[in-house]
């Protein structure tokens, strides 16, 4: 059986590695892409053979172009993408550098966009180059964007993160209906993601019933499952993990 084939455009602090390697154990062909040269080195080196990481810009065209048409030399298509968007830095809105944020912004919904735009123009292709043999499947392509908490709950001082990772989940939901025809999935994922679980424990236990943020692992087992033909029928839709935050009222008191 052919294997599928998953693009990463991202990786994160953990997050995309992580997704890497546990697409890679489920038996994927895996290429993986980031703007960040270290942290293509490091993954690279972590994954050695199993996956392709290289360096490309994921808010230009040229890069998107880029790390798709490498995923097709290598393996020939491209079944799925992972999109792990950076996140924003601290810029509260008391004093925010407005243009600043709009280029931030501009980048990250250009990003998503065109990811959407590019996947749809390759599974248009292939439809046309296989004919029937791949209209019978319930899919032909799905889409994950692994966004921020932030991106559905907003803490004071991540006014910007809240706004650019909202963004995305706009661009989410209006490319699920638009896809949806072509068999084309698009989802979300929102989890508290690794970097808050080393700076912020004190706060997460008071905030989060389980008292920590997403694993990596976690959200990457999130994200295989999304993209597996049994989730065929889920479009449009936002997994939260969140660690029961969302159906707390206050705060847990703890012994510290």
């Amino acid at each position: 059986m052919e294997k599928p084939v998953t693009l990463i455009l991202g990786l994160g602090q953990l997050t995309g590695e992580a997704v890497a390697r546990r697409f890679c154990d489920a038996g994927h062909s895996v290429l993986a892409c980031d703007p960040q040269m270290k942290r293509v080195e490091r993954v690279a080196d972590t994954l050695r053979d199993r996956a392709i990481v290289q360096h490309e810009e994921l808010h230009t065209k040229i890069g998107l172009k880029n790390c798709i048409a490498a995923a097709v030399e290598a393996y020939g298509k491209v079944d799925h993408i992972v999109s792990v968007p950076p996140l924003a830095p601290d810029m509260p809105l008391d004093g925010l550098d407005v243009e600043a944020f709009e280029k931030l912004q501009m980048r990250a919904l250009r990003g998503a966009i065109l990811t959407l735009q590019l996947f749809d123009k390759h599974i248009a292709r292939r439809v046309e180059e296989a004919g029937d043999t791949m209209g019978r499947r319930a899919q032909l392509g799905s889409v994950t964007f692994v966004l921020s908490l932030s991106a559905r709950q907003v803490n004071e001082g991540d006014f910007a993160d809240s706004v650019v990772q909202n963004s995305i989940l706009g661009v989410v939901r209006a490319g699920a209906v638009e896809l949806a025809p072509k068999r084309i999935r698009t989802n979300a994922i929102c989890a508290l993601r690794p970097r808050a679980e080393s700076t912020e424990v004190k706060w997460l236990k008071k905030r989060t019933p389980l008292g920590r943020a997403s694993l990596g692992d976690e959200i990457a087992e999130t994200a295989l499952f999304l993209s597996q033909p049994s989730s065929a029928i889920i479009t449009g839709e936002t997994i939260v993990m969140d660690g029961g935050r969302s159906n707390l009222s206050g705060i847990i008191e703890t012994d510290d």
